[in-house]
């Protein structure tokens, strides 16, 4: 007989797990169970009730598919899919316990099995992980949640054993789901059973090194990519120093799909945080194209909302740098307009090969309305693979200097050069995913940072829109990652279901069912496309990149200036104390209130609201009499 543990080719069952934090399952989950099916004898697929298609999209693989009651993945999962492997236990030589927790595999996926099924005892875990769990940061919207595991096999004489059966039996008795993946080696080992580990933890600086260092790990042979680490809170990784964009290079290098990574990624993280932890601002040149891929072969349209004429002429300058051969939409309130809009276009060489000037009611949406009700058609033919969606609106309550920039800030990123807009164009063509492409969000003379969601309004009706589409992708609790400012390149389908909805002009008046609803859509757009399985990237060029940074490295060293400690405890400090909701004394006593005594601070809130009523009724007549006074004046010096 041949000595458990050196099974030239075990016959191994699998339980792969599904995370169900999406509905639709991934390209990459099928992927990753395809590959691992091909290692197995048997292969059973637990599907949380969140997951809608499983069965059809794992319809041609080989598979069992094990419903469980739960609406995402709990440690319990695998005990339903061990109990449907019972009748096959004279079957198999090994059970492998898995799931959609990473990414991969990479290539070196055989080299690990084959190292390991060399190595006798119980079983295996591919990464040992010890020490405490990550911080959770619930009130910040990133809980620490049970993921999948990564690889734990147990041979013959270990899931036919007691210890085995105990474990599983005592789960309920532990309550921490994160934590089981970590405790079942040391607690088989504790009750005398030989664990052994691919990737032992004391050859790591760290006790949880598949999330803190994957780099190291997958360079030595790991064949997983943690996926959980991408959704924690961005400030944590900033504290333990790890950088989600350097781990997806290395991953790439051996083997992994980034493109797809992202678009499962997309649909399961909210948006700003996977930017953030991803990395997924380029810096591209505007001098010089680089290679990524040739997007000469991308059909392109510009749709561009012109209002203001002077700044839709200044505007053309830039159109004419997107390649010979585009099309170029335009939308204006009256007949004059575009008669004028014609003649201009026609009398310039700009390189676009159609005109299309459209006449939309005035004042009802600007261009957000234009775009996904007077552009529709657009939006669902499929006769483009990128638009870039572009204004030439008024800004009447800002200052010349503010104006400025803005337009600056919004079209230089987006149309900065012939090499600029080529390098943006490669994105699109080197990543199919990639489903929205925009300027970070404006900080300089504008204080979106921080009050994206306007207090909260937005959240709340954006959180009835997509329920009202279906989109189920995650929303910031902050602000969301959105192209504030109405400017951005797009994959048409990446947005479609915005135009799906048969829309009205009517409905972006005061008597539409939904109040700024132009605002929703533009904090929405990167849910959108997220939850069809596109991600959406942030671009600036170089010198805008030097303006912003520096900007706002300035403006970040002054808010901490008054606290200690890394960032994210001054965030969860400063955040404990809920919004300032206005200056003085109001503001600041509510906030020492929830601080320190947030009972009191519930009793007296209602005397506070009142309070900022009243103060902002009086602010707002106080302006409606100046204003008022003025215009008596103006009309008596004849003006």
């Amino acid at each position: 007989m041949v000595p458990n543990g050196v099974l030239p080719a075990p016959r191994r069952a699998v339980v792969y797990a599904l995370a169900g934090d999406s509905r639709a399952l991934e390209d990459s989950t099928v992927a990753a169970i395809s590959a691992v099916g091909a290692k197995a004898t048997n292969l059973i697929v637990t599907v949380p009730a969140g997951v809608a298609d499983a069965e059809a999209r794992l319809a041609d693989l080989d598979v069992r598919i094990v419903p469980v009651p739960t609406l995402r993945f709990s440690p319990s999962n695998y005990r339903d899919g061990l109990q449907a492997l019972i009748p096959r236990h004279g079957e198999i030589d090994e059970i492998v316990l898995t799931g959609d927790g990473w990414f991969g595999p990479l290539e070196t996926f055989d080299a690990m099995l084959a190292r390991m099924d060399a190595v006798s005892g119980d079983g295996w875990q591919a990464a040992e992980i010890t020490g405490a769990l990550d911080d959770s940061f619930d009130e910040q919207g990133h809980p620490l949640v049970a993921m999948p595991w990564a690889w734990f096999v147990a041979r013959r004489s270990l899931f036919e054993s007691e210890e085995w059966r105990s474990f599983w039996e005592d789960q309920r008795q532990r309550p921490r789901e994160a934590e089981h993946e970590r405790t079942i080696a040391p607690e088989l080992i504790a009750a005398g059973r030989r664990i052994e580990f691919a990737f032992p933890a004391a050859d790591y600086p760290t006790a949880n090194a598949p999330a803190h260092v994957a780099d190291l790990l997958i360079e030595d042979g790991y064949p997983f990519l943690d996926r959980g680490v991408f959704g924690w809170y961005p400030p944590y990784l900033d504290r333990q120093g790890i950088v989600g964009h350097d781990l997806l290079r290395v991953a790439e290098r051996h083997g992994l799909d980034r493109d797809s990574t992202l678009s499962a990624l997309s649909r399961t993280v909210p948006p700003r945080t996977l930017n953030a932890n991803a990395g997924l601002l380029e810096v591209l040149s505007q001098r010089s194209v680089i290679p990524s891929a040739d997007p000469r072969n991308l059909r392109v349209a510009a749709v561009v909302y012109a209002r203001d004429l002077p700044a839709f002429e200044q505007l053309c300058g830039k159109l004419g740098v997107l390649p010979e051969g585009f099309d170029l939409v335009v939308t204006t309130t009256d007949g004059r307009k575009a008669a004028r809009i014609e003649r201009f276009v026609e009398s310039r060489n700009l390189g676009n090969a159609r005109l299309d000037v459209r006449v939309t009611p005035s004042r009802k949406g600007r261009d957000m309305a234009d775009f996904f009700v007077g552009c529709h058609d657009i939006l669902l033919g499929r006769d483009y693979d990128v638009l870039v969606k572009v204004h030439a609106r008024k800004h009447v309550k800002k200052t010349l200097n503010v104006v400025r920039y803005f337009m600056r800030y919004q079209t230089e990123n987006l149309l900065a050069s012939k090499e600029y807009v080529r390098n943006v164009l490669g994105l699109f063509a080197a990543q199919p995913h990639l489903g929205v492409v925009f300027p970070p969000t404006m900080h300089i003379g504008y204080s979106i940072l921080g009050s994206g969601w306007g207090g909260g309004r937005y959240r709340i009706a954006a959180t009835r829109f997509l329920a009202r589409l279906g989109v189920s992708a995650p929303l910031e609790q902050v602000s969301p990652l959105a192209p504030y400012g109405g400017m951005w390149m797009c994959r048409p389908e990446a947005l479609a279901p915005l135009a799906q909805q048969d829309l009205s002009y009517r409905d972006y008046t005061s008597s539409g069912p939904m109040k700024d609803l132009a605002r929703v859509q533009e904090r929405v757009i990167a849910h959108v496309a997220a939850d069809a399985g596109y991600y959406s990237q942030t671009v600036l060029t170089p010198e805008h990149a030097a303006i912003s940074h520096t900007a706002i490295d300035f403006k970040v060293d002054q808010l901490f200036s008054t606290t200690t400690g890394y960032p994210v405890e001054s965030i969860q400090l400063i955040q404990s104390a809920g919004r300032m909701s206005g200056s003085g004394i109001f503001g600041l006593s509510r906030m020492y209130l929830t601080r320190n005594h947030p009972l009191l601070a519930k009793i007296v809130n209602p005397a506070y609201q009142a309070a900022y009523i009243v103060l902002g009724t009086l602010k707002f007549g106080k302006k409606a009499l100046r204003y008022g006074l003025r215009r008596l004046r103006n009309r008596r010096g004849g003006f």
